[in-house]
């Protein structure tokens, strides 16, 4: 496996995620680390998924899928963030 600098990484994956975002209506032209992707980029569940299988196809890993989908303690659906 080939290494990625953590900056080649994340330009990947942001290059990713903007292809499922309106880039136009949110006004951005780059996703910051913090950001929701859900609740700030609008990214629906299944978009969700579908960015999750680009990056695990993209370096050949795999997610614990189960885990983030799974409730809080609290009951409250997790917000997935980059």
């Amino acid at each position: 496996m080939s290494e990625h600098s953590l900056q080649q990484v994340h330009d990947t994956v942001e290059k990713i995620i903007l292809q499922y975002c309106d880039t136009a209506d949110l006004g951005i032209e780059r996703v910051e680390g913090e950001m929701s992707l859900t609740q700030e980029l609008g990214i629906d569940s299944v978009d969700f998924l579908d960015i999750v299988f680009e990056i695990e196809d993209a370096y050949k890993i795999q997610f614990p899928l189960e885990e983030w989908s799974a409730s809080s303690p609290n009951g409250e659906k997790n917000t997935h963030k980059m």
